[in-house]
């Protein structure tokens, strides 16, 4: 049951649960292994600051879908 003792019914969650699943979390996955990627560039190259930038943005990332 939700707030208000309304029930929602499983149909009625179904679309937005699919929609999520096959666009919004391949896309925040391909987003976070972008990160990733820069991160351990980053760590090489030894570009300290781009790698501290970086990890906040991977943090927001994450953040945002919580």
């Amino acid at each position: 049951m939700a707030e208000g003792g309304t029930k929602l019914t499983l149909r009625r969650l179904e679309a937005p649960i699919h929609k999520f699943i096959k666009v919004a979390l391949p896309t925040d996955l391909e987003r976070l292994q972008k990160h990733h990627n820069n991160i351990l560039k980053y760590q090489q190259r030894q570009q300290w600051g781009r790698l501290h930038q970086e990890h906040i943005n991977a943090s927001r990332t994450v953040q945002n879908k919580v």
